[in-house]
């Protein structure tokens, strides 16, 4: 199996998109995926594929809460068959969707519950799994990207700011975490004015992995749902094909 987490460190740099097209792509290639959204605060796969507010990961999560209780969370398992009520398709690809019950990225035992979701998901008999993650650094989050196979960090070139990105990189390594566990992901063309997609590589210490073409409707149109990787060809979906192969190279 293959865990991959896509994670931004600012808002706005398009890691949903990316975590859904990467996704699409290796569903397509026919991989057994699934697509988690595990940013509980403001996940949005929800809105983005059109899918139903209900089921969601926030259900699964209050049943854990529930079981949490009475048991610690290691004794606490998953089999399939009681996570697929849970799961929702898009076009045939399952998706573990947005949360949708408020307050839930603040409970006590959230850890507790997300080593519940993430012990369980990871015995599942998936091939790839694309995780979409929170903004920003919290213990939940940090717990996830621990348990990954490689972690994706998508910058935006405008917003990009060498100084920042360095202290958010020693923060995750004195956390615990190792330089080769990320690939670096432009989710843009950087313009003349911009800094060099390898020198950002370089300076940062962590390989970069992919620039992606610009892409204006990446994103989709309200009520037009879509995942370009499972329906079309164009630069975007050959960029994402490419990412994905390397991806699933990698021992």
């Amino acid at each position: 199996m293959k865990a991959v987490a896509v994670y931004g460190y600012s808002p706005c740099t398009g890691k949903t998109s990316v975590a859904k097209e990467l996704a699409g792509f290796f569903y397509q290639q026919g991989h057994n995926t699934m697509l988690v959204d595990t940013d509980l605060a403001k996940g949005n796969l929800t809105e983005k594929l059109g899918l139903n507010s209900s089921p969601n990961i926030g259900e699964w999560a209050a049943d854990i809460l529930k079981r949490l209780d009475c048991l610690p969370y290691w004794d606490i398992n998953y089999t399939w068959n009681e996570i697929e009520p849970y799961v929702q398709t898009f076009d045939g690809l399952p998706v573990l969707a947005s949360n949708t019950i408020e307050d839930l990225a603040g409970s006590p035992l959230l850890l507790s519950c997300i080593n519940v979701i993430l012990h369980s998901l990871l015995k599942t008999p998936y091939d790839v799994l694309v995780f979409d993650n929170s903004v920003g650094v919290c213990d939940y989050t940090l717990n996830i990207l621990l348990r990954m196979d490689k972690v994706l960090l998508i910058v935006e070139p405008f917003s990009f700011s060498l100084p920042n990105v360095e202290a958010f990189v020693r923060l995750l390594v004195d956390e615990g975490f190792s330089l080769d566990q990320f690939g670096l992901v432009l989710n843009r063309y950087p313009t003349h004015a911009e800094q060099d997609p390898l020198e950002i590589s370089r300076a940062l210490g962590i390989s970069l992995y992919g620039v992606l073409p610009n892409c204006p409707d990446l994103c989709g149109k309200k009520g037009q749902a879509s995942i370009f990787t499972m329906n079309r060809i164009n630069r975007l979906t050959e960029e994402i094909g490419h990412l994905a192969d390397k991806l699933w190279s990698e021992d």
